[in-house]
């Protein structure tokens, strides 16, 4: 034990007192450079988000599509800084924007046949700016929908655990998911619903492969949290998609089969349920694209330990 502070050599308290203060200096600043991070992102993101829906609504381009990419690039950066982790940064929204545009195109390919949506537009572009705006717009989808689920996914309670399931279980939904989608390209026009169901059923049978839990294990035994999170961030983008849309161009309009009634902008009301099992698809995708990367650095950093 030493003198209590006050009757300490006056060298000695400055000395602790200035420490302090650089400890506390120090520690402050990573809160400081986030907050300045976290505001520049709001402000990119409403910039981008309002130049967005400026263009889509006002103007009549060949380049509207780059608005298109504005509105929903920075409403994803709006909702990732709404959500508790924050914007996880430019690297990885970028590998989600990678991500995004192959898989639209697959489901592009899945309307060749189903013909449910169409996009009405005053211009013709040509195959080859149809395929350079359509995958501009389309490197929007899975960045919106997983920064959709962050920021419901603050609102909710627990965390994203999911429910573990056999390796044989797994193999059962993939197996599931590749019948329905033959049975949508065999019989589309009663089959089509399962557009959006067969890719969940077959990524989370994959997920449940690689890491032995799933959604869909959850969903049989009753846990609906992390199925609702997910639903409702789909639910929330359809939402804006569709609101947007309504008055856009380029749009899209839809021919829904015997369920297309009940319009709420030019979706049926039915027709935004499909968006909750999109919105599982995606998640899980990503999911599984994680996995997939964390299991190649592991066999990586195993193999440089034995090298």
């Amino acid at each position: 034990m030493g003198p209590p502070a006050g009757l300490r050599p006056a060298s000695e308290r400055m000395g602790n007192d200035t420490g302090q203060s650089m400890n506390d200096e120090a520690a402050a600043r990573p809160t400081e450079r986030s907050a300045a991070r976290g505001a520049a992102s709001l402000g990119i993101g409403a910039a981008l988000t309002a130049a967005g829906w400026a263009v889509m609504w006002g103007l009549v381009t060949f380049w509207n599509l780059f608005g298109f990419w504005a509105l929903w690039t920075g409403a994803a950066l709006l909702m990732w800084e709404g959500s508790r982790p924050g914007y996880p940064g430019v690297r990885r929204h970028a590998a989600l924007a990678a991500v995004s545009v192959p898989l639209w195109w697959w489901f592009e390919l899945v309307d060749a046949r189903t013909q449910n949506w169409s996009y009405e537009s005053p211009f013709e572009p040509g195959p080859f700016w149809y395929v350079v705006l359509g995958s501009v717009a389309f490197s929007t989808v899975v960045p919106a929908i997983v920064a959709a689920t962050a920021l419901v996914r603050r609102f909710a309670r627990g965390g994203p655990e999911l429910a573990a399931a056999a390796p044989g279980f797994g193999a059962a939904a993939i197996g599931a998911g590749l019948l329905f989608q033959a049975l949508v390209f065999a019989f589309p026009a009663f089959m089509y619903p399962f557009v959006w169901v067969a890719p969940f059923l077959l990524v989370d049978g994959i997920g449940i492969r690689l890491t032995g839990r799933g959604l869909l294990p959850d969903l049989l035994a009753g846990r609906w949290r992390e199925a609702a999170v997910i639903g409702g961030a789909g639910l929330l983008c359809g939402l804006l998609w569709e609101f947007w849309n309504y008055w856009s161009v380029p749009s899209w309009e839809y021919d829904v089969p015997l369920l297309g009634f009940w319009k709420v902008f030019e979706m049926p009301l039915l027709g935004y349920l499909g968006y909750i099992p999109f919105a599982w698809s995606i998640v899980r995708l990503v999911d599984v694209l994680d996995a997939l990367r964390q299991r190649s650095r592991r066999a990586s950093s195993a193999a440089r330990r034995h090298g």
